[in-house]
């Protein structure tokens, strides 16, 4: 670490792109490939006053585009470095290409995504379709409720990444304006005692170790193909139990947060259960609340990733209740459910006492959803369709 600006636990009114930079500076990357877009701009804004500034060493290199940014860090992390960018909505999509790239090759790079609709028509403001549009990339993927989550995961993120039981790529994404922009108040570690936390870059068969050659990204025949896909699907399976001491080594060190990948709330003697990520997760605990006023026992569970999806756990906590009411902030053209609604129903095939499941789409482009509105669609559960979803706050 250059030069250190927080010498102990410091608490300091931040928004999410704010504390992830300052993460990032804690970090201090080898390389940070980046295109501006919103609502990450920033993030790539601040980095570079503390690239300029001497703050950290960190290679700094601003591209022509979203794809070219990710190819910096293909490049980076092959060659034996530490690799960062950020990135949203279409720009998360022209990347994909190389998203791809990255994961086939066991690279673990780090990318924060602004979760953003995608066009058209155009959209700046918030919901799940770019993150849930690249899925099935390879990629982990932690989704943060605010903005001191964020910073959290983003400690925890190479060292997921990192580990030689996983070497797979990582999403860190936060919702578009409601986190990223969205100011708290946010603990920011010692950078000592994150430098300690994180560690070294973990280096596996560098390009640039010239006495050891390699190659990446070879061409497969259908001898092989498959056998490389399932070694790459290991990493993600890996990942979860991963996720979870890095997480509770977390927890240990810094005194918050826990190795749990769902946050329960109010979930003790609920009988409904809501699924929700991110953001909206704050909006829905305040409608438990309000629900539980007029004796309607309902809890709240939050995973915190979605790949590798946390199904066992899921399946564990979700047994323990009659209903179960799904709610999506993106959707899945042609399909009967919303991507997370469809992973949840999955869990309980050929369960004979699986509990009663509806799904719900809610604030596409940040279309304004209240706890009242949730508290709504809560009390008529019943009503609700069970071949396709509700949608709250539709205009008809």
């Amino acid at each position: 670490m250059l030069n250190s600006k927080f010498t102990k636990c410091t608490e300091v009114v931040m928004d999410g792109n704010h504390s992830v930079a300052e993460a990032l500076r804690q970090i201090n990357p080898d390389v940070f490939g980046f295109y501006p877009i919103t609502p990450t701009s920033y993030i790539g804004q601040k980095f570079s006053e503390f690239v300029a500034n001497g703050v950290v060493d960190t290679e700094y290199v601003s591209v022509e585009s979203e794809h070219a940014a990710m190819s910096v860090c293909v490049g980076a992390s092959a060659a034996g470095g530490r690799a960062v960018t950020a990135t949203a909505s279409q720009g998360l999509l022209l990347m994909t290409e190389v998203l791809y790239n990255a994961a086939g090759m066991r690279l673990p790079i780090v990318l924060i995504n602004g979760n953003r609709s995608l066009s058209a028509p155009l959209s700046i403001h918030c919901d799940h379709g770019d993150a849930m549009a690249v899925k099935s990339s390879g990629f982990v993927q932690l989704f943060a409720k605010n903005a001191q989550e964020a910073y959290d995961f983003m400690l925890c993120s190479n060292r997921i990444a990192e580990d030689p039981k996983v070497r797979t790529p990582l999403m860190m994404a936060m919702d578009c304006f409601h986190t990223t922009h969205t100011a708290m108040n946010v603990l920011i570690e010692s950078d000592k005692d994150v430098q300690t936390f994180v560690g070294e870059p973990i280096i596996v068969n560098p390009l640039l170790d010239i006495e050891n050659p390699v190659s990446h990204g070879n061409f497969d025949k259908p001898d092989f193909y498959m056998e490389h896909m399932r070694a790459q699907l290991e990493g993600q399976l890996n990942a979860e139990q991963v996720i979870r001491d890095v997480f509770s080594d977390f927890a240990e060190m810094f005194k918050r947060g826990s190795g749990d990948l769902l946050e329960e709330y109010q979930t003790d003697d609920a009988q409904i259960a809501i699924i929700v990520m991110a953001s909206a997760s704050g909006t829905v605990k305040r409608a438990v609340d309000l629900l539980r006023e007029k004796g309607i026992k309902v809890g709240v569970v939050r995973p915190k990733i979605f790949r590798p999806f946390p199904g066992n756990d899921l399946k564990t906590s979700l047994s323990r209740f009659q209903k179960v009411l799904i709610l999506d902030r993106t959707t899945s053209a042609g399909a009967m459910w919303g991507p997370l609604g469809t992973e949840v129903s999955q869990i309980f095939i050929n369960e004979k006492n699986a509990p009663e499941m509806k799904n719900v789409i809610f604030g596409l482009g940040s279309r304004e959803t209240s706890f009242e509105d949730f508290a709504k669609v809560i009390e008529k559960f019943d009503d609700l369709p069970n071949d396709q979803p509700e949608w709250i706050n539709l205009r008809e």
